[in-house]
């Protein structure tokens, strides 16, 4: 499989599980998203389906709904010879059909259909993903996409953490990938003074930047101070540059910062969603730094 198929499979898998969060719940709102949740899940799922056996391609000129990419791809050849029919087909048509009576007139569905498909879901989920696609469904996660093997190993401890219920350590291990992403793999403050040395900065501050610009000053009684101010201003511009490669993840940084710095404080009832935000910012942004280049792509400590 592809980047985008595991990345489809990824978000679906977490599109999931916020469907249950919400099925945890008996008001009526959160009943009618789970099931909403649960029905989208399928069809991402039925699609990532559909594109590795290039069905929509074979049939062009359909515009293809729920039900009719279903029919059509247990109708297609080659997959029914490789995998037989789709499992779930009266569970999965009847999650659909409730989904529609609670879009289109506001029906609220019962907590005990709410549960019964929620199980329904995640029965053709882990059989769709194993038989069809080869991957476990509980090794879905999104540093499966993470090309450096160390961010990847951090990140992954940080899900896992997640999924046994360690939130605090789930905050903490998010912390720690973005250090070593910032740090050592993609040592940004170092791209940041190149930057800055580059663009604007004048031959004064290029010269307090140097690693002997304090030297000069090594036989009087401030030459300690002039080595602390030299070190001191790179690090000023470094950090000034380091903020730039963050983009619109600025405000995110800062939330996760906050949350860092008040972990022992965090409210219990808070502590899930605060991991699955530090958890999102992260693996968003060392995503988004590997496309751009910024990380090594080496293995270990590389």
């Amino acid at each position: 499989m592809g980047k985008i198929e595991i990345r489809r499979l990824v978000l679906a898998k977490k599109l999931y599980l916020h469907g249950c969060g919400h099925a945890v719940n008996k008001d009526e709102i959160s009943k009618m998203l789970a099931i909403h949740n649960f029905d989208n899940v399928i069809e991402l799922v039925l699609k990532c389906v559909a594109t590795n056996f290039d069905i929509q391609n074979k049939k062009k000129n359909l515009d293809f709904k729920f039900k009719d990419l279903w029919n059509i791809t247990n109708e297609d050849e080659e997959y029914k010879k490789k995998n037989g029919m789709l499992p779930l087909k009266t569970q999965m048509f009847d999650l659909h059909d409730l989904r529609n009576t609670i879009q289109h007139q506001g029906d609220i569905p019962s907590y005990e259909s709410v549960i019964k498909y929620k199980g329904y879901s995640e029965d053709f989920f882990r059989g769709v993903t194993e038989k069809i696609f080869n991957i476990s469904y509980d090794g879905l996660y999104l540093s499966a996409l993470i090309e450096n093997e160390k961010l990847k190993k951090k990140v992954l401890n940080a899900e896992k953490a997640f999924a046994d219920g360690d939130f605090r350590g789930c905050i903490k291990l998010c912390d720690g990938a973005l250090i070593v992403a910032v740090f050592h793999i993609g040592d940004i403050p170092t791209k940041a003074g190149l930057m800055t040395g580059y663009w604007g900065a004048s031959d004064e501050l290029k010269e307090v930047f140097r690693d002997d610009c304090a030297e000069k000053y090594k036989d009087t009684s401030y030459y300690n101070f002039a080595q602390e101010i030299s070190k001191a201003l790179l690090q000023l511009g470094q950090a000034s540059t380091s903020m730039q490669f963050l983009d619109e993840f600025r405000m995110d940084f800062l939330r996760h910062r906050e949350q860092v710095d008040n972990l022992s404080d965090l409210p219990e009832e808070e502590l899930k969603d605060s991991a699955q935000f530090s958890l999102d910012f992260v693996t968003n942004v060392i995503l988004r730094w590997q496309e751009m280049g910024i990380l090594k792509r080496g293995r270990g400590d590389d």
